[in-house]
């Protein structure tokens, strides 16, 4: 049992220092900005382009819906990708925010490692597509 806990800590760590590396290769033209406060986000958003934001649904204050119609309406102009947080099986619930262009990419939770490479991976190349075609 305990070279089983070890392993599984091994495997963890291994896939920490991979997601390290992937940070440093592919994100690495990126800064990263992280604000647990909604309504900070909120006014960051407001006087910094930001290519990628990512919330969660479930925040203090300001559910990740409503951080996103905020995104949405002071980058009216500006190229980002959105992905959205939310628990395994939830994701049906937001179809229509997802369509009305609030974010292009959902990750549930709770989330690897992979999976949030994964989903950044996509980003990245959608806001690379849109970038190149003007859009």
């Amino acid at each position: 049992d305990e070279k089983h806990v070890l392993q599984s800590i091994a495997d963890i760590l291994s896939a920490v220092a991979d997601f390290q590396l992937y940070i440093e290769g592919v994100l690495s033209e990126y800064d990263l900005t992280l604000e647990p406060s909604p309504l900070q986000a909120i006014e960051k958003i407001k006087g910094t382009d930001f290519d990628i934001i990512m919330a969660d649904y479930q925040m203090p204050i300001v559910n990740g819906i409503e951080l996103l119609e905020e995104v949405k309406d002071e980058y009216k102009n500006k190229h980002y990708v959105g992905i959205f947080c939310t628990a395994h099986g939830t994701t049906y619930l937001f179809e229509n925010e997802q369509k009305a262009g609030l974010f292009q990419f959902y990750l549930e939770k709770p989330f690897t490692p992979e999976s949030l490479q994964k989903v950044m991976t996509q980003a990245v190349h959608l806001l690379k597509k849109e970038c190149v075609n003007g859009k």
